[in-house]
């Protein structure tokens, strides 16, 4: 396979402009993300609703996630990457505005289903483009793109917390913080110009069939990480809270230190991506999500555990996501259209698990929200490991 070629340094400084730029908007996606749920209690109070109805906002997030991502990824194909991601953030940035002057539940809806979709556009144009920008050399950095994402979602609930205990609750103050987390990367998107497919006129290697199953399969496994990462991640601080284990403020901390490990993970996956193999990663990455889980179903009510939990199912899901865009980078001609279908597993993780989760947390009870996410774990190594024999299959491309 002939190797891609060493940028030069003013190649470099221009990677390092892109990657700070990414890193930017993914922050505010990270703060984004992980706000819902330490707002949602305060959401189910000021619009009178339960938690079970109130789940459905993850659904209408999820269901513009999907639309953003699946429909962005062909209009990436063809138009001004930055120019859609700038209308994507500004789009975010108003709606983030409005939400607080919003009391009725269904408006609420309408407007977090908005929020998704510039968020699912936002996201996969900031993985594409690097993708492109990158091209073989995308592991690291892509292992560093979502580790931005996760400082956000590990600083977003103890944001939230202290906003909201400093200007005496309400939702205006926090969802304007929100807001304007959205600014600098508009700033730093409309200061660079958006990248190409490099492969844009040639054909991978290996096509066909084989490319096909390893497409599907990647889309069911980014489907159930998302489902264990969002319904940990969206529900902790409710279950923390529902079973005693821990005050809303140390449940505040608790979902924030789920994200801070798993931020933590990913700055350590920017090396360990030079050093591993993709799948050997992987595979610690979901063993260690099923033993955490499996620690939590033996000691449901216990505070240490729960902690313990919070902190090491973090560190297990921190590296899937990039490991499995750089895995696929090696594989295929990554376009658009093709990292769309990957998010389109993510956006039906997303939309299927939380809502099922606070149907759960109603009408079954607190413990088989743990349940469902174990189960979820163990189903994701089985598909990993047809993920890794059908990519061994493919081989990995050559390079043009």
């Amino acid at each position: 396979m002939q190797e891609a070629l060493q940028p030069g340094t003013n190649q470099k400084k221009m990677e390092i402009y892109y990657f700070f730029t990414y890193g930017l908007c993914f922050i505010a996606l990270g703060l984004g993300s992980a706000s819902l749920g330490p707002l949602l209690p305060t959401l189910a109070d000021t619009t009178g609703t339960s938690l079970a109805q109130i789940s459905f906002l993850f659904t209408a997030s999820s269901l513009g996630y999907m639309v953003g991502s699946t429909g962005g990824g062909r209009l990436y194909d063809r138009l001004n990457g930055h120019k859609l991601m700038i209308i994507a953030l500004a789009l975010m940035f108003l709606v983030n505005l409005l939400i607080p002057m919003l009391p009725v539940f269904n408006m609420i809806l309408i407007a977090m289903f908005i929020v998704g979709l510039g968020s699912g556009s936002v996201d996969i144009g900031g993985n594409v483009n690097l993708l492109w920008v990158f091209e073989s050399r995308v592991g690291p950095f892509m292992n560093g793109l979502h580790f931005c994402f996760g400082i956000g979602a590990f600083l977003s609930p103890m944001i939230i917390h202290n906003v909201m205990n400093l200007t005496n609750g309400g939702l205006t103050w926090p969802y304007r913080v929100l807001a304007f987390a959205f600014i600098p990367g508009i700033i730093g998107l409309s200061l660079l110009k958006a990248p190409e497919n490099p492969e844009k006129d040639h054909d991978s290697q290996k096509s066909g069939k084989s490319n096909t199953l390893l497409v599907v399969l990647m889309l069911v496994l980014f489907f159930l990480y998302v489902a264990v990462e969002g319904g940990f991640g969206g529900w902790i601080f409710t279950y923390a809270t529902e079973v005693k284990v821990a005050s809303e403020t140390s449940a505040s901390y608790m979902n924030s230190f789920f994200w801070g490990a798993l931020t933590l993970g990913r700055l350590l996956s920017v090396y360990l991506a030079k050093k591993l193999k993709p799948s050997k990663i992987l595979l610690g990455n979901f063993s260690l999500a099923i033993l955490s889980l499996g620690l939590i179903l033996i000691w449901p009510t216990s505070k240490n555990i729960v902690w313990l939990v919070s902190i090491s199912l973090g560190f297990a899901l921190s590296s899937v996501f990039p490991t499995l865009m750089a895995l696929s980078e090696t594989r295929m001609k990554v376009t658009g259209t093709v990292t769309s279908m990957f998010f389109l597993g993510v956006s039906l993780g997303g939309i299927i698990m939380p809502m099922l989760l606070g149907q759960i947390f109603d009408f079954v009870g607190s413990y088989y929200i743990m349940v469902a996410l174990f189960v979820t774990a163990c189903i994701g190594l089985l598909v990993l490991i047809s993920v890794l024999l059908t990519s061994n299959r493919v081989g990995e491309k050559t390079r043009i």
